[in-house]
């Protein structure tokens, strides 16, 4: 993968993220997962754009929770965590429910 590839993606998993927690935090229901034609074009299919997503929250826990401090602070990190992180979690899970809400695996013109 080059850079320009690389770069490409995680702007693509930015804007994803970006616009499902500005959808939640707004109060609309997320209920289907993102997919375009630059999607597409990026991730291949909607189980790999749900594997990048899931390797970035991934990510995120790794680098924000220190399981060394007191229990009761990281039970606050995780809260923070998952707060900042609500709307990949949802597409999460939305996929996981069997892409819930997603139309057949199809490009749009």
């Amino acid at each position: 993968m080059t850079w320009t590839e690389t770069h490409r993606r995680w702007q693509a998993l930015q804007e994803i993220e970006t616009r499902a927690n500005a959808a939640l935090a707004a109060g609309t229901p997320l209920d289907e997962f993102p997919w375009t034609a630059e999607y597409a074009a990026i991730f291949g299919d909607r189980d790999a754009l749900a594997s990048a997503l899931s390797h970035r929250w991934r990510q995120a826990r790794r680098a924000q929770l220190d399981t060394h401090l007191p229990e009761a602070v990281l039970d606050q990190q995780w809260r923070r965590l998952q707060a900042r992180h609500a709307g990949v979690l949802r597409l999460l899970a939305l996929h996981e429910q069997g892409g819930a809400g997603c139309p057949e695996d199809r490009v749009p013109a």
